[in-house]
C-alpha cells in the first residue's frame, strides 16, 4: 500500500509547517488530489490518522478535494475533463480507463494530451496557536 508512504510524507510536511508557525494543534488539512494520481483517498486518510496519533495533528480533520484531469490540444484548447465528457463508456471498470477513453478535444475532436490530474498538493493547514494576552 503506497498510501502509507505518501501519508508519511504529508505528515512530515504538515508537522514541519505547523511547528514553523508555532502551532499547538493542527485542526484541519485539505489536500488536492488528481483523479489520475492512483491514490485511494480513504486509505490515505486512514494512514495519516494512524501516523498522526500522539502528535499535534492527532485530531485534525483530513479532507481531500479531487481534481479532474486537465487536457491540452494542438488546436489550442486547454481545459479539464468534466463528467459530461466521460459519460457511459461501455461499462469500463476503471475510472482511469474512463478518462483515457474521454480524452478527445471537445473543440476539434482530436486526441488531447493529459497535462494534469496526477497532483497531490497540501492546499491548506489550519492550526491553533497560543493566544497572546
Amino acid at each position: 500500500m503506497h498510501e502509507y508512504s505518501i501519508a508519511c510524507e504529508i505528515f512530515e510536511q504538515v508537522i514541519e509547517t505547523a511547528k514553523a508557525h508555532g502551532a499547538l494543534e493542527v485542526r484541519h488539512i485539505i489536500l488536492e488530489m488528481g483523479r489520475l494520481a492512483h491514490i485511494n483517498p480513504e486509505q490515505l486518510s486512514f494512514c495519516f490518522k494512524a501516523i498522526a496519533e500522539g502528535s499535534i495533528a492527532e485530531n485534525a480533520e483530513f479532507a481531500v478535494e479531487m481534481i479532474p484531469p486537465s487536457l491540452e490540444c494542438e488546436c489550442g484548447y486547454t481545459g479539464t475533463v468534466n463528467e459530461t465528457q466521460i459519460g457511459e463508456n461501455g461499462g469500463l471498470q476503471s475510472e482511469l480507463l474512463e478518462y483515457i477513453a474521454a480524452l478527445e478535444c471537445p473543440i476539434c475532436g482530436k486526441n488531447a494530451r493529459i497535462t494534469g490530474g496526477r497532483e497531490l498538493i497540501v492546499k491548506s493547514i489550519e492550526i491553533e496557536t497560543e493566544v497572546e494576552t
